[in-house]
């Protein structure tokens, strides 16, 4: 009978002592309530979970550890568990040292030896609620990024359908978000810029990596093409591709500004290659970098004779001197907005006379380039040269008629030579002067180039008026 007795003990002895150990090693922190709220129990783990000692709990109210801005909650969780209502719930404890823990609260309403106990089973989620905290704020940073970007963002699916698109983006195409999200890409990209689009798409599912930008055309609602500089990466749900995040800068005024500078510059080689007067560019040690088709036909030279080649190679030593002093000034930060006139040597020997103005190019403080326009004035200096030569026969021609004597008789040898050629002889009989007169007025006419002679001998020689001097000679 006694052992019969003995082993209900014996087993509900190890029951206990299982369920103890059970209870001690568990990670989760067990307690047990009064039905007036006061802890009776609690193990190890929630005395180190919640950081206070057992003397200090033990018999003590659980709202002691329920922060002010949790208690009615708190309140609220109870008056269910005291009806029944199976609730489990995350609430914050404040540990002795004053910091909040996250905990999940697991509880069952039972009795005890015919009493009301709630025993709970609580569980330390403090870092999971920090994580979740720090997911929640980097997905708002996220928002915020995505949402005020000021490049175009947007996320598209593996077929080409916009997923997702911010404010920057929805500017830029010019519509709301219910007509953006959930269409086609083709319905914004021109035919050429959907096909690169859909190539890269293409390749990333393929799970090539690529860190290439993508130039595209986008067609805004109204009409208007954009340009813009795309970049994507992938977008995976575990190790599945689900479509791509894209970023765009926009570079519309960029290429603008690009289409711009390449009409200005079709342009500017334009006028620089079918100018009428000679262009050229020089770098800072006077070595031709450029010259147009006027310029290559006055130095009859052919472009490769001449890039690369030093201005001097052209120029006459005077002009050389002037040259070397415009660089002096230039260099010496002088202005140099006159123009000189300088000789230069063509290909073919001959001397031309050629008008330069220059302008140099500044970068940053450094000079780059020097740009030249030279106009050929050789014509023009040679009618000048002749109207000067012109004018000194004049003189000349005027003192020896009028100012010195004699003068008389050499206008009547001019005058009848103005008709024809005569000889020493002729001229002697018509003016019924003495021949060694008429000769000797003759010579001084020859010395002074106002008429030449046909020397066929002496006795016979032929003077006629020379043809520099034919007009002055008309108008005396």
């Amino acid at each position: 009978m006694d052992e019969k007795i003995d082993e209900p003990h014996r087993l509900m002895y190890e029951s206990e002592r299982y369920l103890k150990a059970i209870i001690e090693s568990s990670m989760d922190g067990i307690t047990v309530v009064d039905e007036h709220g006061k802890f009776e129990f609690a193990n190890d783990s929630f005395f180190r979970i919640i950081e206070w000692d057992k003397e200090e709990i033990i018999g003590n109210y659980f709202m002691k550890i329920i922060p002010d801005d949790m208690k009615e909650l708190c309140i609220q969780k109870w008056d269910n568990v005291q009806k029944g209502i199976p609730d489990d719930f995350e609430i914050g404890i404040i540990t002795k040292s004053g910091i909040t823990k996250y905990v999940n609260v697991a509880h069952k309403l039972t009795k005890i030896n015919g009493e009301k106990k709630v025993v709970t089973i609580t569980r330390d989620i403090t870092d999971y609620k920090k994580l979740e905290y720090s997911l929640k704020k980097s997905m708002a940073k996220y928002r915020d990024l995505f949402e005020y970007a000021e490049d175009p963002m947007y996320t598209i699916d593996n077929q080409g359908f916009i997923t997702t698109i911010n404010r920057s983006g929805l500017k830029i195409l010019g519509g709301g978000k219910e007509e953006i999200i959930g269409s086609h890409i083709s319905k914004w990209l021109t035919p050429e810029s959907l096909k690169s689009s859909m190539d890269i798409l293409a390749r990333q599912m393929s799970g090539e990596s690529l860190e290439e930008t993508v130039l595209i055309e986008v067609i805004t609602k109204d009409g208007t093409h954009k340009w813009g500089e795309s970049k994507t990466r992938i977008l995976k749900d575990g190790d599945i591709i689900t479509g791509v995040h894209g970023i765009v800068r926009d570079i519309t005024e960029k290429k603008k500004l690009e289409q711009e500078l390449k009409e200005s510059e079709a342009k500017y080689r334009d006028l620089f290659d079918n100018a009428q007067d000679a262009m050229y560019v020089l770098n800072n040690d006077a070595i031709f970098l450029k010259m147009n088709r006027i310029g290559l036909e006055i130095l009859d030279c052919t472009i490769d004779e001449i890039i690369g080649k030093s201005i001097f190679k052209w120029l006459t030593p005077e002009s050389i001197k002037i040259v070397e002093e415009r660089m002096k000034k230039r260099l010496a930060g002088e202005p140099l907005n006159r123009t000189d006139e300088i000789e230069i040597i063509c290909k073919n020997g001959e001397h031309r006379w050629i008008e330069i103005k220059t302008r140099p190019i500044i970068e940053n403080g450094n000079l780059i380039e020097i740009h030249g326009i030279g106009r050929d004035i050789t014509e023009n200096k040679k009618l000048r040269q002749k109207l000067n030569n012109s004018n000194k026969q004049r003189k000349l021609l005027c003192y020896l008629i009028k100012g010195t004597r004699g003068g008389e008789t050499r206008a009547l040898i001019l005058k009848n030579l103005s008709e024809r050629s005569y000889n020493a002889n002729q001229l002697a009989n018509i003016l019924k002067m003495d021949y060694k007169t008429v000769r000797y007025h003759l010579d001084i006419l020859i010395k002074n180039n106002i008429i030449n002679m046909d020397k066929k001998g002496n006795s016979s020689a032929i003077y006629f008026i020379s043809g520099k001097v034919s007009a002055d000679l008309t108008d005396l």
